[in-house]
Protein backbone atom coordinates (compact mmCIF):
# COMPACT_ATOMS: atom_id res chain seq x y z
CA UNK A 1 0.00 0.00 0.00
CA UNK A 2 0.96 3.51 -0.57
CA UNK A 3 1.84 5.53 1.77
CA UNK A 4 0.67 9.37 0.10
CA UNK A 5 -1.19 10.81 3.13
CA UNK A 6 -4.02 12.05 0.21
CA UNK A 7 -6.07 9.70 0.74
CA UNK A 8 -4.62 7.28 -1.98
CA UNK A 9 -2.86 9.68 -4.30
CA UNK A 10 0.18 11.71 -4.40
CA UNK A 11 0.81 15.18 -2.87
CA UNK A 12 0.48 17.57 -5.54
CA UNK A 13 3.50 19.08 -7.31
CA UNK A 14 4.69 22.67 -6.63
CA UNK A 15 3.13 22.61 -2.96
CA UNK A 16 5.54 22.02 0.29
CA UNK A 17 3.31 19.45 2.75
CA UNK A 18 3.69 22.04 5.51
CA UNK A 19 2.22 24.84 3.48
CA UNK A 20 -0.56 22.59 2.16
CA UNK A 21 -1.85 21.52 5.04
CA UNK A 22 -1.33 24.85 7.37
CA UNK A 23 -3.83 26.65 9.05
CA UNK A 24 -5.63 29.78 8.30
CA UNK A 25 -4.11 32.72 9.98
CA UNK A 26 -5.17 33.62 13.66
CA UNK A 27 -4.58 37.24 13.44
CA UNK A 28 -7.65 39.56 12.78
CA UNK A 29 -7.49 42.06 10.22
CA UNK A 30 -7.47 46.10 11.25
CA UNK A 31 -10.43 47.78 11.62
CA UNK A 32 -10.99 51.50 12.07
CA UNK A 33 -12.96 52.43 14.96
CA UNK A 34 -16.57 53.24 14.16
CA UNK A 35 -18.02 56.87 14.97
CA UNK A 36 -21.42 58.01 15.29
CA UNK A 37 -23.43 59.43 12.67
CA UNK A 38 -24.36 62.88 12.84
CA UNK A 39 -27.71 63.29 10.89
CA UNK A 40 -27.69 65.69 8.67
CA UNK A 41 -30.34 68.86 7.41
CA UNK A 42 -31.94 67.77 4.53
CA UNK A 43 -34.00 70.47 2.15
CA UNK A 44 -36.71 69.29 0.02
CA UNK A 45 -37.44 71.47 -2.78
CA UNK A 46 -40.88 71.18 -4.69
CA UNK A 47 -41.94 73.68 -7.55
CA UNK A 48 -45.29 75.49 -6.92
CA UNK A 49 -47.06 77.12 -9.62
CA UNK A 50 -49.78 79.25 -7.45
CA UNK A 51 -52.52 79.98 -10.40
CA UNK A 52 -52.35 75.93 -10.95
CA UNK A 53 -52.86 75.43 -7.81
CA UNK A 54 -55.96 77.81 -7.32
CA UNK A 55 -57.61 76.54 -10.67
CA UNK A 56 -57.50 72.93 -8.78
CA UNK A 57 -58.63 74.35 -5.44
CA UNK A 58 -61.56 75.64 -7.65
CA UNK A 59 -62.38 72.09 -8.70
CA UNK A 60 -62.05 70.18 -5.07
CA UNK A 61 -64.57 67.91 -4.41
CA UNK A 62 -65.89 68.23 -8.54
CA UNK A 63 -65.34 65.26 -10.85
CA UNK A 64 -62.00 66.04 -13.38
CA UNK A 65 -60.26 64.28 -15.85
CA UNK A 66 -56.32 64.69 -15.11
CA UNK A 67 -53.91 64.36 -18.38
CA UNK A 68 -50.85 63.37 -16.79
CA UNK A 69 -47.36 62.11 -18.82
CA UNK A 70 -48.55 58.55 -17.86
CA UNK A 71 -52.29 59.29 -19.76
CA UNK A 72 -55.71 60.58 -18.59
CA UNK A 73 -57.30 59.89 -15.55
CA UNK A 74 -60.69 60.56 -14.33
CA UNK A 75 -62.55 61.13 -10.78
CA UNK A 76 -63.29 63.38 -8.04
CA UNK A 77 -60.60 66.28 -6.57
CA UNK A 78 -60.23 64.98 -3.26
CA UNK A 79 -57.29 66.94 -1.81
CA UNK A 80 -54.63 69.40 -2.88
CA UNK A 81 -51.44 69.44 -1.71
CA UNK A 82 -47.91 71.37 -2.38
CA UNK A 83 -46.54 68.66 -4.34
CA UNK A 84 -48.97 66.27 -5.71
CA UNK A 85 -53.33 65.71 -5.79
CA UNK A 86 -55.94 63.05 -4.59
CA UNK A 87 -58.31 61.66 -6.78
CA UNK A 88 -60.78 59.41 -5.47
CA UNK A 89 -61.91 56.67 -8.10
CA UNK A 90 -64.91 54.64 -7.59
CA UNK A 91 -66.01 53.79 -4.42
CA UNK A 92 -62.41 52.49 -2.32
CA UNK A 93 -59.81 53.44 -4.47
CA UNK A 94 -57.43 56.73 -3.93
CA UNK A 95 -54.71 58.08 -6.55
CA UNK A 96 -52.31 60.32 -5.47
CA UNK A 97 -50.42 62.35 -8.57
CA UNK A 98 -47.36 63.99 -8.36
CA UNK A 99 -48.19 67.80 -10.15
CA UNK A 100 -44.69 67.07 -11.70
CA UNK A 101 -46.56 64.53 -13.88
CA UNK A 102 -49.73 66.71 -14.51
CA UNK A 103 -50.19 67.88 -17.91
CA UNK A 104 -53.25 69.40 -17.81
CA UNK A 105 -56.70 68.85 -16.16
CA UNK A 106 -60.13 69.18 -17.46
CA UNK A 107 -63.46 70.07 -15.54
CA UNK A 108 -66.87 72.41 -14.88
CA UNK A 109 -65.82 75.78 -15.38
CA UNK A 110 -66.49 78.18 -12.17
Amino acid sequence: MNNYGFYGYPPPTGYSPSSFYSAPPTTTGYHAPRTLAVPQHVNYVTLVEPMFMDHLLKHKGAKITVVTTAGKVEGILSGVAADHIQLTVGDNKALHIRLAQVVYFEGVPY
